[in-house]
């Protein structure tokens, strides 16, 4: 697919979310995907009654934006948005919405804020800290769990997709691509992971994030942009050290932090701001690579 074609396909979903900010009629509620056409961006979704629109149980069909279409599969749960906008119902803020997983999330990152046995640091993560223990959604809709990310390296920040700031998350997120290349390239996908932490939830679901990084080729295996609960991406940016602030002309004002953890979950090095070099990360990585 183009870079052309992508970049249209994300300015039509951000028009697509936008419809709901913008006053068209609109009804949250909880469902599972039916049927998913072959030919077209449309499900067809069965619920228990939608408040305001149908109270009894029944299906609706829907249109969905090409990252939900993309990574959603029939018997799915979700919870999502209807909007009605010239005449059409579509589907959007869709995030997954499976029970265990729905469970599995809640108690990991409800024990976030208590300190781990034998964790000494206090706010602002330093050289040695262990990470907080989260659980977030990815861009394939699945739920990371720190099993996932247990023993390996990982290589953090904070972006979000509506950014347009050329030297903010767009530079950053096309730097950490490169690094992922460099990584393949000396046979190292499996022994890093590359997390990429919203800033901005309440627009970034999982489809969302990922037609912001199929826009720009990114391997799915090891690049994970993470979404989720709001208190919880707050609570580690924090600890990151990232500041962030809305604004009327950038949407979120905010500062930049590039973090890599070693194998057991600690911080080996943080370097602050925008302009980082791939060629500095990938070198301390290395050193971590060849420590068995």
């Amino acid at each position: 697919m183009s870079e052309a074609v992508m970049k249209m396909r994300f300015a039509l979903v951000t028009l697509f979310v936008g419809s709901v900010l913008n006053g068209n009629e609109s009804w949250k509620f909880k469902g599972s995907i039916e049927f998913i056409s072959a030919e077209e961006p449309t499900w067809v979704v069965a619920h228990e009654g939608i408040r305001g629109f149908n109270e009894e149980s029944g299906t609706v069909e829907v249109l969905v934006g090409a990252g939900d279409y993309a990574i959603y599969a029939e018997g799915d749960n979700i919870s999502a948005t209807l909007v009605k906008a010239e005449e059409k119902l579509r589907l959007t803020t869709i995030w997954p919405a499976d029970p265990q997983d729905t469970k599995s999330l809640m108690l990991i990152n409800r024990d976030l804020t208590r300190p781990r046995i034998g964790q000494q640091s206090k706010g602002l993560l330093r050289q040695g800290d262990e990470l907080p223990r989260f659980a977030m959604y990815n861009q394939l809709g699945a739920l990371v769990t720190p099993d996932d990310l247990t023993g390996r390296l990982l290589v953090m920040n904070f972006i979000f997709t509506r950014s347009e700031v050329p030297s903010m998350s767009p530079a950053t997120t096309d730097r950490m691509a490169e690094l992922q290349d460099r990584l393949a390239e000396n046979g190292f996908t499996e022994d890093v992971r590359i997390l990429s932490l919203s800033l901005d939830p309440d627009f970034d679901t999982p489809g969302i994030c990922h037609i912001y990084l199929e826009k720009r080729e990114i391997n799915h295996d090891n690049f994970w942009m993470l979404t989720g609960d709001k208190k919880t991406l707050e609570f580690i940016r924090k600890q990151i050290g990232v500041v962030a602030s809305p604004s009327q002309k950038t949407i979120i004002n905010h500062s930049m932090v590039t973090l890599i953890a070693d194998r057991e979950g600690k911080v080996f090095y943080r370097k602050p701001g925008s302009r980082w070099d791939v060629d500095d990360i990938y070198n301390r990585l290395e050193i971590l690579l060849k420590t068995r």
